[in-house]
């Protein structure tokens, strides 16, 4: 009789399990790599003397504005977090909260998915540097990720609603409006669900453990104490809700004014290069843009670089515009990232050796003490 190809215990069956592991281990080098794929795929065919001919008109006057408006930002980006703070009875200084964003924002950036990956540092540098709660602390973190993704998916939807009803641009965005629209209404569910006291996250995870535990009695002690924490948070969430109604509507003004500042910035970018955008131009730039930044690929690389290019010729302004636009972002975004990688380093390491040094203060001086005691009763002796 013929064996299978994947029997157990074949020479294929041993491939595949070795990939499979290798793939388990390894899928952030894997995405990596993916980028970089995409990434040199983009690039391959850009006339780089016309993309160096757009980029000659930038001077020192132009850098400043560009580095200044960004400085702005970034108070302006973390104001909703330091407003929710606020309100949760647990402030925090607004330069304090931005230098706490930057850092968190370089974790997100650098790892699979620019949109996550920094809130366990930021959770970690309020309950450490600030001496919160962890219920208020993950509270906090979950509220601002919460109105930030809702905030976002809102303000691209309606772009990609304009984009594909009421402009004449030539490419169609249905996909894409598909993804925003599922992703608005699921954003908004939760947030109506914490408004009314439904606990949607928290009884989810506990139907989980009940289901589970039946298969596996034992072994779920950790997901019970996270599950109390969620549970927790999101009654001081549903707190937040009903009782600062009027932090809940200026934390979603700051998004909409975040968002008009991104706007802002790109039609400045693009005027500088020469390109004075359209308002249909600018919402399909900046749509197309900000889409790519929700791939799970780290910083968007490669999907930045192939999609800015494709819509600006798409628009007639020709594929250099939007290269020289992705250099400028990822140059900007270099500087903030090393910025925030600094602030890393300072935040984990420093708080340490504050505590190794003034521990051995203190135990050198009860040597001290402890001498001088001794020198004393010999000399009485």
């Amino acid at each position: 009789m013929k064996q299978p190809f994947l029997a157990p215990g074949s020479f294929p069956t041993a491939i595949v399990c070795a990939l499979r592991s290798f793939c388990t281990k390894n899928w952030h080098r894997l995405l990596w790599v993916l980028s970089l794929l995409l990434l040199w795929h983009a690039t391959k065919g850009v006339y780089w003397d016309s993309v160096w001919d757009l980029l000659k008109v930038i001077g020192p006057f132009e850098i400043t504005l560009i580095v200044t408006i960004n400085l702005v930002m970034l108070p302006l980006m973390s104001a909703r977090w330091w407003l929710i703070l606020q309100a949760l009875a647990e402030p925090v200084g607004l330069l304090s909260t931005s230098f706490y964003r930057l850092a968190a924002n370089t974790i997100s950036y650098l790892t699979p998915g620019p949109h996550f990956g920094g809130e366990p540092l930021s959770v970690y540098l309020l309950t450490h540097r600030e001496k919160m709660s962890l219920s208020s602390a993950t509270t906090s973190v979950a509220i601002e990720r919460l109105l930030e993704l809702f905030a976002s998916f809102f303000v691209l939807t309606l772009c990609l609603i304009n984009l594909t009803f009421f402009q004449n641009v030539p490419f169609h965005m249905g996909a894409a409006l598909t993804f925003t629209v599922t992703f608005l209404v699921i954003s908004a569910t939760i947030l109506a669900a914490l408004l009314t006291g439904k606990r949607p996250l928290s009884k989810s995870l506990h139907f989980l453990i009940k289901l589970c535990t039946r298969v596996c009695p034992s072994g779920f002690t950790r997901i019970e104490s996270g599950a109390k924490l969620i549970a927790e948070s999101e009654k001081k969430a549903e707190w937040f809700f009903r009782q600062h109604g009027n932090y809940f509507i200026l934390s979603n003004l700051i998004s909409l004014v975040h968002w008009c500042a991104t706007f802002a910035e790109f039609w400045l970018l693009f005027f500088i290069l020469g390109f004075p955008l359209s308002l249909s131009q600018l919402i399909a730039v900046v749509a197309v843009a900000r889409l790519a930044f929700f791939t799970p690929l780290p910083a968007g690389i490669g999907v930045l670089e192939t999609a800015l290019p494709w819509v600006t010729a798409m628009l007639g302004l020709g594929p250099g515009a939007g290269v020289s636009i992705c250099l400028i972002i990822r140059f900007r975004d270099l500087l903030f990232t090393f910025a925030g990688l600094g602030f890393t380093l300072k935040y984990l390491t420093c708080n340490d050796k504050v505590i190794t040094i003034r521990r051995g203060s203190a135990e050198q001086n009860t040597r001290d003490v402890h001498q001088k005691t001794m020198s004393t009763h010999h000399r009485d002796g």
